[in-house]
């Protein structure tokens, strides 16, 4: 096994005062190593999907479907942490791909809701191996305990942080 790759800072570029002198803290860091991270599952993602002409975003919301069917397009766009307006254009491609099908929706009238078709589900199982790598490569660097302990803790901060978010649209007279 190789050496692991050292931590390098964004702000270490050898032109910045070290992180005690800019008065970045572990939290600090710790939010510039959760963006460094999900940045490059992204990007390694998409290399991954390339051969399919698809993103790591397409192929979440695919796998959500498929998981989810009967969704709506806003409740995809929820649980992808996506935008309506980003969500509709990435559906719409995979609808154009066959690998999505919108149909009325069994509790609404006015909504539509999601389902992934034979093609879609074809699809998902030749992607399916490419992108469980990036899982693989993570179980093999951190180990099932530290990546449990990693997602309860980031999960955790994640809801503190939603929950400030929330308390700071509230009118100031509902506080």
């Amino acid at each position: 096994m190789t050496d692991p790759l050292p931590y390098i800072s964004p702000l270490n570029d050898d032109r910045t005062p070290p992180r005690a002198a800019t008065g970045m803290d572990e939290a600090s860091s710790l939010i510039d190593a959760a963006f460094r991270l999900e940045r490059a599952v992204t990007r390694i993602g998409n290399s991954r999907l390339r051969p399919w002409n698809m993103t790591l975003s397409s192929y979440t919301a695919l796998r959500i479907i498929a998981d989810q069917p009967q969704l709506t397009l806003a409740q995809l766009a929820r649980r992808c942490y996506a935008r309506p307006q980003t969500m509709t254009r990435i559906v719409t491609q995979l609808e154009n791909r066959g690998f999505v099908a919108r149909g009325s929706h069994p509790e609404s009238e006015r909504a539509l809701s999601l389902k992934v078709t034979d093609a879609g589900q074809a699809a998902l199982t030749e992607m399916g191996a490419e992108v469980l790598k990036i899982s693989d490569t993570l179980n093999a660097t951190l180990g099932p305990d530290d990546i449990a302990a990693a997602d309860q803790h980031l999960r955790r901060a994640a809801l503190v942080v939603e929950n400030e978010l929330r308390e700071m649209k509230r009118p100031e007279s509902d506080r």
